[in-house]
């Protein structure tokens, strides 16, 4: 007996592991027992009894599957789906579906859930739907068909997604143009701003500028020759003033508009026979016989009239010396120390 006992022991003795719920089939006695679940720890059973086991944890099943977004385009998905069968119905789930239920019921439900929901986006969309909005969609769609299955879906979360390598190129190639659209609306938004602080800025200027020439009278700029030339006389520095201005104000305060008048009076002016030169004329290029070739003449020419040009000035200068040297030694002058 006690040998019989010990042969039997591994056929009549059963331990449910932590986290698990045991589901008995008898085949005397009406096949799975539906109104009882074995718990964790040991368990006595007949030798033609067989215990199966459920773990009741939450689990995950990595789904990686090709579909279709909407306009045909192929995307590939990557999820993984989180369940737990529900502890009282093990036994139903037993019977109904099997110990193989996340192949039977799991993958073929949530692979539908992602057909349907990926079938109704455009391709560029599913870069710039929010992944928490997607899973959402994707878990109404699953808990929808999961209907009254004696599982739970916890949640569905979307690893990644990828799409052929030329719409990866055109999409962000459209997001870049998109980001230089908004820079440039924002350089002309920057330009628009600084345009309006400076005319503002500018017109701030005029009217202090017309307010200034408003009070510029001549008695008002003669009281401040004179408060200038009693600021230069009370320096300690050393000084030498020539007088004889205006009102007795010093040459460098003159404010007499009768000066020019004066040099030209005295032939201090540019002579008239004096031929000019721009920058217009340095830059221009030399003309060109009908030949093609250059036009030395003409070149040598303006080359002429360039340095009589600069003749012309150099007596010109010296005689203007000669005349400051003279007027000053007929001026009147007073030193100050």
């Amino acid at each position: 007996m006690a040998l019989l006992i010990l042969l039997l022991w591994p056929y009549m003795v059963v331990t449910i592991h932590s986290g698990a719920i045991g589901v008995k089939y008898s085949p005397l006695f009406g096949g799975t027992v539906m109104d009882r679940t074995y718990s964790e720890g040991m368990h006595l059973l007949f030798p033609w009894d067989t215990m199966f086991s459920y773990d009741t944890r939450l689990q995950h099943e990595d789904i990686d599957i090709p579909v279709l977004s909407r306009g045909g385009l192929s995307v590939d998905m990557k999820v993984s789906v989180y369940f737990t069968p529900i502890a009282e119905r093990v036994a139903e789930l037993h019977r109904d579906i099997g110990p193989d239920y996340k192949e039977i019921l799991i993958r073929p439900i949530v692979s539908s859930s992602i057909r349907n929901t990926v079938g109704s986006y455009w391709p560029e969309d599913l870069y710039t739907t929010a992944p928490l909005k997607l899973q959402d969609e994707l878990m109404v769609q699953a808990v929808e068909q999961m209907a009254r299955k004696p599982v739970i879906l916890d949640s569905i979360v979307v690893r990644g997604l990828s799409l052929p390598e030329q719409v990866n190129q055109a999409i962000d190639l459209k997001f870049s143009a998109e980001q230089e659209y908004l820079r440039y609306k924002y350089v002309l938004l920057k330009a628009g701003e600084q345009m309006k602080e400076n005319y503002i800025r500018a017109e701030s200027i005029r009217m202090f500028q017309d307010i200034v020439n408003g009070g510029m009278t001549d008695a008002y700029l003669r009281w401040a020759g004179i408060e200038a030339t009693k600021e230069l006389a009370a320096s300690d520095n050393a000084k030498f003033v020539i007088m004889g201005g205006k009102d007795g104000l010093p040459v460098i305060l003159n404010m007499d508009s009768d000066s020019a008048k004066g040099r030209e009076k005295q032939g201090r002016t540019l002579p008239k026979d004096l031929k000019t030169f721009s920058s217009h004329d340095a830059a221009k290029p030399a003309s060109k016989d009908k030949t093609g070739m250059p036009d030395w003449q003409g070149f040598k020419s303006r080359y002429e009239d360039l340095q009589g040009t600069i003749k012309k000035l150099t007596h010109f200068d010296k005689d203007l010396n000669a005349t400051d040297t003279d007027t000053a030694k007929d001026s009147p002058t007073q030193g100050a120390q």
